[in-house]
């Protein structure tokens, strides 16, 4: 997905980070905050997306990505590492 605009939606209680690529696919992330600064937003829904990555339960489908190539790709365009918080 090449990326070519961001949007960040606020209102009762949560903020909704919607990343649009160029061939129309939305990613959306909502989460439960409001009155947070849009860059700051932004920055938590790439970790929420690279948290969803490392910690993904189902097994293999046919098509899916290996995860490790995955994760290299999350840290390499983010550039948050996909390891939990302490």
């Amino acid at each position: 997905m090449q990326l070519i605009e961001t949007n960040v939606h606020s209102g009762e209680g949560t903020t909704t980070v919607e990343f649009v690529g160029e061939g129309g696919e939305k990613v959306s992330v909502c989460m439960v905050a409001h009155d947070v600064p849009e860059d700051a937003a932004i920055t938590r829904a790439k970790e929420v997306m690279v948290q969803l990555t490392a910690f993904d339960s189902d097994p293999p489908q046919q098509g899916d990505i290996e995860d490790e190539t995955v994760n290299e790709e999350a840290v390499e365009n983010t550039g948050f590492m996909s390891e939990p918080r302490s």
